[in-house]
């Protein structure tokens, strides 16, 4: 093997992908150089590529979990994208909906859940090859990954790197709101929590206490809420009595519980906790943290979303909100499950 094909590779092991460009740039070669490489990697099986012409992303096919065909089924986009542009105005009820949202597909293909077992004796192996700097700069990298993305969905209007000087430096962005800033904090203190709790079932206090650490000086109640709220941008009402939603945490609670696989915990303490909103605010990102708390606990790699853009996270929100539909979530935590094995392992 050539040492500029090297080169790659040892670039690919710490960042995970590469582009074309950023291989010029390692390696001072011309374009077409790297194309042949690039070319030459793929067809000896050591490189796999995602994306089209210059948008093209290398990637160590050592480090892949999911074959793309199994991830890509379950990204049906002429059916989202005809769901989304009907327009429909008829008002979705938990009333109606919320015994189907139990029973519906949250649960992986049997292919998905072997290869996903499969990849945590060699998420091991990555650990105890990392040095303990390699494994500092990688959690900072999933925190600052994870508090943007998080933030982003819930409105945040901070930047990647504004982000990034934020948690790093403690310098806020100018012309942004401090609740931005706090809003972002709450998450690395958030990630920070999940990552040195002991392994146990989740409980309504975990899930309260999670909650509070996203809230912290956001001027917003925590507990159980009562009366009604409005989901942005969905037909979906979720209930509004107090007394059905502590009933209904207590059941999805014990169907996470009670789940012999760790991908379908995740899946039903993402989708569930956020269909039912508990809470006045913050839903989501809780439910997104109880995913990762899951994650974590099982020896797994948290995710940060940061893959999945904003738009598309929140229609595969809806999606299930408002048809119980799972697959286009799905398909976004594959990714990211993916992605956070190459970027964030610590």
């Amino acid at each position: 093997m050539h040492n500029r094909q090297q080169k790659l590779l040892d670039y690919l092991r710490l960042y995970g992908s590469i582009s074309n460009s950023e291989a010029q740039s390692i390696t001072g070669a011309h374009r077409n150089t790297i194309s042949l490489d690039f070319k030459r990697l793929l067809q000896e099986g050591v490189l796999y590529s995602e994306g089209t012409k210059k948008s093209t992303r290398y990637f160590l096919k050592s480090e892949k979990i999911f074959p793309a065909a199994l991830v890509s089924k379950l990204r049906k986009l002429p059916t989202i994208h005809a769901y989304f542009n009907a327009n429909n105005q008829k008002k979705v009820f938990f009333v109606q909906t919320h015994e189907q949202a139990l029973q519906a597909k949250l649960y992986f293909d049997e292919d998905i859940e072997d290869r996903f077992r499969q990849c945590l004796p060699q998420i091991d192996n990555k650990r105890q090859q990392l040095s303990s700097e390699e494994r500092k700069r990688r959690k900072e990298r999933l925190t600052i990954d994870l508090a943007w993305a998080s933030s982003s969905i819930e409105g945040s209007t901070y930047s990647l790197l504004e982000t990034e000087a934020l948690i790093l430096h403690h310098q806020t962005a100018q012309g942004k709101q401090l609740n931005e800033a706090k809003m972002i904090m709450n998450h690395k203190n958030a990630l920070g929590y999940i990552l040195d709790l002991p392994v146990e079932p989740l409980s309504k206090h975990r899930v309260f206490e999670l909650h509070q650490i996203l809230m912290e000086g956001l001027s917003i109640n925590t507990g159980i809420r009562e009366g009604m709220v409005r989901i942005s941008h969905s037909r979906y009402v979720p209930c509004d009595n107090r007394f059905q939603i502590e009933e209904y945490l207590d059941r999805i609670l014990a169907t996470i519980n009670q789940a012999d696989s760790v991908l379908e915990k995740v899946l039903r303490a993402n989708l569930l906790i956020a269909y039912l909103q508990p809470f006045v605010d913050g839903n989501k990102r809780t439910s997104r943290m109880l995913g990762n708390l899951i994650l974590v606990q099982h020896g797994y790699v948290p995710v940060s979303f940061s893959h999945t853009p904003k738009e598309e996270y929140l229609k595969s929100i809806i999606l299930f909100y408002e048809k119980q539909s799972s697959d286009y979530f799905k398909y976004h935590l594959l990714v990211e499950i993916e992605s956070a094995y190459r970027e964030y392992l610590v």
